[in-house]
């Protein structure tokens, strides 16, 4: 078994994307009315959408923004 390299995670897009999930299934908690199904339902549809968006539109706009804030941040 091979170790993982902690340097190769991408660790914008994990803590964003686990901040996705955790608002998605609040979201889908509240707007199910108590029904796991619907709950899990909604949560899927909104991360799915959360994820289409960071991916395609505010993943290279916020890695651009740090790399002029910090250059040499983004190895």
């Amino acid at each position: 078994m091979s170790a993982i390299n902690w340097a190769a995670i991408d660790w914008v897009s994990l803590v964003t994307l686990s901040l996705f999930v955790l608002v998605a299934a609040r979201i889908g908690e509240r707007l199910s009315f108590g029904s796991r199904g619907l709950a899990a339902f909604i949560t899927g549809l909104l991360f799915a959408a959360g994820f289409a968006v960071w991916s395609y539109a505010l993943h290279d706009t916020l890695k651009q923004a740090i790399a002029m804030l910090a250059p040499g941040a983004q190895g």
